[in-house]
C-alpha cells in the first residue's frame, strides 16, 4: 500500500512529465509556423536591400557626400546578408544565434531590438494611416441639407407696433 507522500510524490512526477511534454510540444509547434513564415521576411529584407542599393546608385549620380552614398551601400549588404541568413538557418539555428550576440554584445543586441521595434511601429502606424488616409482621400458622400424655415415676426394686434 502507498503512503500519501508516495502518492503526492507520483502526482508531482507526473505532472511535471505532463509540463515537459506539453513545453516540448508547443515550442515545436512555434518553430514549424516560424520556419514556414519566414520566406516573406526574407522577401521583405531582399526588397529593403534592392531599395537601399537603388538610393546609393542614385545618390552616386548626385552632388551628395560619398559616406552617405557608402552607408547605405553597407546597409543594404547588411540586409542581403540578413536576408540570406534567414533563408538558410532553421527558426532553432536562429534562435541560438540571437541569444548568442545578446550573450555576447548586449548594447548591440539591444540597440538592433530598439531598432527593430521603432521600425515595426512606423510600419504598424504608417498601414493605420493608410486605412485612414484611404477613407480621407474619398470624396465625401453628400449630405442633406436641413430645411430652414424662414420666419418674419408678426407685430401683435392693437399695440401699434409697441411691443
Amino acid at each position: 500500500m502507498q503512503t500519501p507522500s508516495d502518492d503526492r510524490n507520483d502526482l508531482r512526477s507526473e505532472l511535471r512529465n505532463d509540463a515537459e511534454n506539453l513545453t516540448s510540444a508547443a515550442t515545436d509547434r512555434l518553430h514549424e509556423e516560424v520556419d514556414a513564415r519566414k520566406s516573406p521576411l526574407v522577401d521583405q529584407a531582399k526588397s529593403v536591400s534592392a531599395a537601399l542599393d537603388r538610393a546609393a546608385g542614385e545618390l552616386g549620380e548626385g552632388a551628395m557626400p560619398s559616406w552617405i552614398r557608402s552607408t547605405l551601400e553597407q546597409g543594404a549588404q547588411q540586409m542581403r546578408r540578413l536576408a540570406e541568413t534567414i533563408e538558410q538557418k532553421d527558426s532553432r539555428e536562429l534562435a541560438g544565434s540571437i541569444r548568442h550576440l545578446a550573450r555576447d554584445n548586449p548594447v548591440t543586441f539591444l540597440t538592433a531590438c530598439a531598432a527593430a521595434g521603432f521600425a515595426a511601429s512606423r510600419i504598424f502606424r504608417a498601414e493605420a494611416d493608410g486605412s485612414a488616409t484611404g477613407a480621407a482621400m474619398a470624396p465625401p458622400a453628400p449630405q442633406p441639407q436641413p430645411y430652414t424655415t424662414v420666419t418674419t415676426p408678426v407685430q401683435p394686434s392693437g399695440t401699434g407696433g409697441v411691443i
